[in-house]
């Protein structure tokens, strides 16, 4: 039996999902190669050619698309929310605000991480309402 390819948006669904979930994504902001001691990132230094097909995966996909890109972002908060990942939440949470998302979208975002993730998520959810007074969310 051939089985249909999911749709697109599924497809990036899944994929970013397994990569998260299997350790081998970052949602760290690729540029911030050295570290703030300024010695270079130990992935990078050991694996620079994975190091750099990973970063150009992952513009190529968080950045510009058919899906815009905040959208992606807002999708990042949630997902980050179900993964309880606080560094990766503030990191899409200010990628978001700085592309225009507004209060009511970065809501729904939690909600939706929050509704998928279940009770467990709400101490990373508190977190994302206290990025609100850090990113100045209006």
């Amino acid at each position: 039996m051939k089985m249909k390819a999911p749709p697109p948006l599924i497809s990036w669904v899944l994929v970013s999902i397994a990569l998260i979930l299997s350790g081998n994504a970052s949602f760290a902001d690729p540029s911030a190669t050295p570290s703030p001691t300024g010695k270079i990132d130990p992935i990078e230094a050991n694996d620079p050619e994975y190091s750099g097909n990973f970063d150009a995966l992952y513009q190529k996909t968080w950045g510009g698309g058919a899906i815009p890109e905040k959208y992606k972002q807002l999708a990042g908060i949630s997902i980050s929310i179900v993964e309880r990942c606080e560094t990766c939440l503030r990191w899409h949470m200010k990628q978001a605000v700085r592309l225009g998302a507004k209060r009511a979208e970065l809501i729904e975002a939690i909600r939706l991480g929050l509704l998928t993730g279940g009770s467990i998520t709400i101490p990373t959810v508190r977190k994302a309402y206290e990025l609100f007074g850090d990113l100045k969310v209006k």
